[in-house]
């Protein structure tokens, strides 16, 4: 699973769930049930940490993210090499600073069937994965969701929330390999504007794909 596929995963699960309160219960269901009502945005830093099958770090990012349903979001990376991934609600650009290139999609295509793709849907969590309890750990409760669907990226994904909601999402990919990204700042319902989900490549950039 390549960063960007890493990036969009999250942003699309982000895309189902939505905020908690002070009021959700202890277990990890119970704080996931009381995460999973209405989310319209969100805004927040992100720290994303790469590790081999054998626990190593391989790889550490740092950037912020962007989110507006439906279909919306803007997950941008800024250290240690910058990169833009856009949903603009109807196609998915990947801007790569480095490489002077952008890719573009149609938005379905480029975020597949997977259920964990489906940003744009309000739909129960529940339907497109078996969801587990695990064990408290790092002072946070932690739910296992396993996609009901096996031809995708990742084979599992842990969420580890406190009392006010979501704080790291761990996915496991069919290599063994484990991506974390840890949520700073996290602001609900944020105010947004269009603009911040329209993207115009540069002049004189590599464009691959019909836009």
């Amino acid at each position: 699973m390549n960063r960007c596929t890493r990036a969009i995963a999250a942003a699309a699960l982000l895309g189902c769930l939505a905020p908690g309160g002070a009021d959700a219960g202890t277990t990890g269901l119970e704080r996931l049930e009381a995460f999973t009502a209405q989310l319209d945005s969100l805004r927040a830093q992100f720290v994303q940490s790469l590790f081999d099958a054998q626990g190593k770090s391989v790889q550490e990012s740092r950037g912020t993210v962007l989110l507006q349903r439906p279909g919306r979001f803007r997950w941008e990376y800024r250290v240690p090499y910058e990169q833009l991934i856009v949903a603009d609600g109807e196609k998915l650009w990947v801007y790569d600073t480095e490489l002077q290139q952008v890719t573009v999609k149609q938005l379905d295509n480029a975020l597949g069937n997977a259920p964990i793709m489906l940003l744009s849907e309000r739909r129960s969590l529940q339907e497109d994965f078996i969801v587990r309890d695990l064990a408290a750990r790092d002072g946070l409760q932690w739910v296992e969701l396993e996609p009901r669907v096996k031809d995708t990226d990742f084979t599992r994904i842990a969420l580890g929330m406190d009392e006010q909601g979501m704080k790291v999402m761990e996915l496991r990919d069919s290599f063994g390999q484990a991506t974390e990204i840890r949520f700073l700042d996290l602001e609900l319902n944020v105010r947004t504007t269009p603009d911040s989900f329209v993207f115009v490549p540069p002049p004189g950039i590599d464009v691959i794909g019909a836009p």
